[in-house]
């Protein structure tokens, strides 16, 4: 009987595979990029070198889901999107969430003597990012009936990426006027750069996220 139950599972839906792995990567982009707005915020070292390992353990959580994901996606004989689809989508959900922690990791090896305002303002929009996508993994499995909402988010990644851009070019723009210590200005380049390929990325989920929709819904 349990041979016969293998065999049928096979052909069973694989929502409840897929979309709660989903649901826990948006969930955990939000933990990570509170965290991050925590840790850009901090003064202190020893409170930013505690911060950072909790980052890093929902990199490594996210990692693991994207393996399951990706061996789910092997194994299924049903996929609820398109192959291709879930390979992208994973993908830069991934990149976003490796993206906040190399962003917190550089905080701790570089040392900036200050932290510029407009780089916690550049953390606020990767928070905003983050509930944007958290949003569109809760609304994977019912877009197809009702997408408005995943597209709204996608609309906001959209705007969100572009403010993003704007930030960071006046951020360069201030730092090449007034930075006069060489090694200073490549550090908080470096950190501003990352910080901005965050939400260059979360624009790059609402795209994946709205060719999903458009085939879907």
């Amino acid at each position: 009987m349990s041979a016969l139950n293998s065999i049928f599972s096979v052909f069973l839906p694989k929502e409840d595979k897929f979309f709660p792995m989903f649901r826990r990567i948006g969930e955990a982009t939000v933990e990570a990029a509170d965290l991050f707005t925590q840790l850009i915020s901090e003064t202190e070292r020893q409170k930013q070198e505690e911060i950072y390992p909790q980052i890093k353990a929902i990199e490594t959580e996210c990692d693991q889901i994207v393996i399951n994901i990706f061996d789910e996606l092997n194994d299924a004989f049903v996929a609820p999107f398109d192959r291709e689809d879930i390979h992208e989508l994973t993908g830069m959900l991934d990149d976003v969430v490796d993206l906040i922690t190399s962003s917190a990791k550089r905080i701790l090896l570089y040392r900036p003597k200050q932290i510029p305002t407009k780089a916690m303002h550049m953390a606020e929009i990767i928070l905003e990012d983050a509930k944007c996508i958290r949003i569109g993994m809760q609304e994977l499995k019912t877009m197809s009936k009702k997408p408005e909402l995943a597209l709204e988010q996608c609309q906001k990644l959209h705007d969100l990426e572009h403010e993003g851009d704007d930030v960071y070019e006046s951020f360069l723009q201030e730092l090449f006027e007034n930075e006069k210590d060489a090694v200073e200005l490549v550090k908080l380049k470096d950190l501003m750069q990352g910080m901005e390929s965050a939400t260059d990325k979360a624009n790059s989920v609402g795209k994946s996220l709205k060719t999903i929709i458009v085939k879907y819904a």
